[in-house]
């Protein structure tokens, strides 16, 4: 049975662990979230994510880190052990109004945030080898 946690040790909190991520510069994104990807020291997954206040309300915005969050604790078992995976909210979602961020739903997310993940692990990859 797949284990469904989010545990402390998961979560990436630190300023450093930011900067290293995003100056990998391994993205890739869709019109709801960039997915930036770095490998780590360790043998496990590390998730954080990112909402611009510019883009919703308070609530809005915790709103959005709920469902990345669970949206990598669904599926963290299909994502490649040994990388930190950071998400970044498109700025285009400030152009939507509130309501419209409330209807967001965790499918979407799920989707965006799995399909970003193998397209840039690919990316990553395909790097490597050369």
């Amino acid at each position: 049975m797949a284990k469904y946690k989010f545990s402390k040790s998961s979560r990436l909190t630190s300023k450093t662990d930011f900067r290293t991520i995003l100056a990998r510069k391994f993205f890739a994104k869709s019109s709801l979230m960039t997915l930036y990807i770095a490998p780590n020291s360790f043998a496990k997954r590390r998730f954080a994510v990112s909402v611009s206040s510019k883009i919703a309300p308070a609530c809005g915005r915790n709103r959005l880190k709920r469902l990345a969050r669970e949206a990598f604790r669904l599926s963290q078992n299909e994502l490649a052990d040994g990388f930190d995976y950071l998400v970044i909210y498109s700025a285009m979602l400030s152009k939507r109004s509130c309501s419209d961020i409330k209807k967001i739903a965790l499918s979407e997310v799920k989707q965006s945030f799995i399909e970003l993940a193998r397209q840039t692990l690919e990316r990553f990859e395909k790097r490597q080898n050369k």
